[in-house]
């Protein structure tokens, strides 16, 4: 090989090398500070998700809307957990006992609701204050907070037992799920 080859060589490899740097760091930084991957823990997101589901994570500049699968870290939880939002900021949340329906701002909501309504004990593991205020007038979900819940309502531990999240325990938002 002349000399003339080996060079091209070389400059070839510094700018393959360098390529590949690159995107590593990009890689990184994007896992770190952009997106991560996640495996859901559980089943209170079925059918929307089950356990061992592999998801997508976007950790910043994500926009809460209604409906949007959110990851949070709740002070003195375990796992974080994987929740539907439900409620957003001034949003009123009320729970029915009678009809064993959750109504938002007066409309029900039947989404994920179980086939058969919730069960007669649903609110038994709630805290006090959030059973009195779901069956009362209803949880007014606060400035920066947002009221969740899991998709598989009859066993999810989510705002019903725990009240609404605050908008700064929110790691992310899911945007794919492989």
């Amino acid at each position: 090989m002349s000399e003339r080859q080996k060079s091209k060589f070389a400059r070839a490899f510094d700018i393959t090398l360098s390529v590949i740097i690159a995107l590593l760091v990009v890689l990184i930084v994007v896992l770190l500070f952009v997106a991560t991957p996640m495996t859901v823990s559980g089943e209170s997101m079925y059918p929307s998700l089950h356990d061992g589901d592999k998801v997508v994570v976007l950790k910043v500049g994500a926009s809460i809307e209604r409906g949007d699968i959110v990851v949070f870290e709740r002070p003195g939880g375990s796992e974080p957990p994987v929740k539907r939002v439900i409620g957003m900021p001034g949003d009123v949340i009320r729970f029915d006992s009678a009809q064993r329906a959750y109504f938002v701002n007066g409309e029900r909501l039947d989404d994920f609701a179980p086939k058969d309504g919730y069960p007669a004990d649903y609110l038994a593991l709630s805290a006090p204050e959030v059973r009195a205020a779901l069956t009362g007038d209803g949880i007014t979900v606060g400035k920066d907070e947002f009221f969740v819940l899991g998709d598989n309502r009859a066993i999810s531990k989510d705002s019903h037992e725990y009240g609404c999240i605050k908008k700064d325990w929110i790691t992310g938002k899911v945007i794919l799920q492989y």
